[in-house]
């Protein structure tokens, strides 16, 4: 028996009608929906989206990873996939930490343009500075001359007071 068989022929013929008017429903409804897409796209048109997503980083050696930390602490205890440049709050320490885990410390001072003007009074102080030292040196030299020609004089005074002595003994 290929086909099933009914004994009721009506009850398997209202099936098949209630199955073909389902049919017919969903087979509206679907082109409803595709009408009211359709509508939908017309009205409100579909940006482009270009966006790219990298999913792993492509490492260089010219890339730097940078943060903000604390202390050197903070910075032991980062792990970097590329070199890392870590600065402190206060902005006067930098650390630099490979791959390796090699660390090298920085301290930054902020330099100060100068005008051309107060570029030449800074010169011209050190000036007088050098030129007071070697002014003192002159006068130290001197001083030490005076003092060498006044102990031979005294040396020779003690000598001869010495031969004086023994010639009077």
């Amino acid at each position: 028996m290929p086909y099933p068989y009914y004994q009721n022929n009506q009850y398997y013929m209202q099936n098949m009608q209630d199955l073909q008017n389902m049919k017919e429903r969903i087979d509206k409804q679907m082109q409803q929906m595709q009408q009211f897409n359709q509508n939908q796209m017309q009205q409100q048109p579909v940006p482009n989206v270009t966006q790219n997503f990298q999913f792993a980083p492509n490492p260089t050696n010219n890339e730097l990873e940078s943060k903000y930390v604390n202390n050197i602490d903070e910075v032991r205890g980062i792990f970097v996939t590329k070199t890392g440049v870590f600065l402190n709050k206060e902005l006067n320490t930098l650390w630099i930490k490979n791959t390796n885990g090699d660390i090298r410390t920085f301290e930054l001072s902020e330099i100060i343009q100068t005008d051309p003007k107060d570029t030449e009074i800074l010169m011209l102080k050190k000036q007088i500075e050098e030129m007071k030292e070697m002014i003192a040196n002159e006068s130290n030299v001197n001083n030490s001359d005076n003092d060498e020609s006044n102990e031979s004089k005294n040396a020779t005074k003690l000598s001869n007071n010495k031969r004086t002595n023994a010639k009077q003994k």
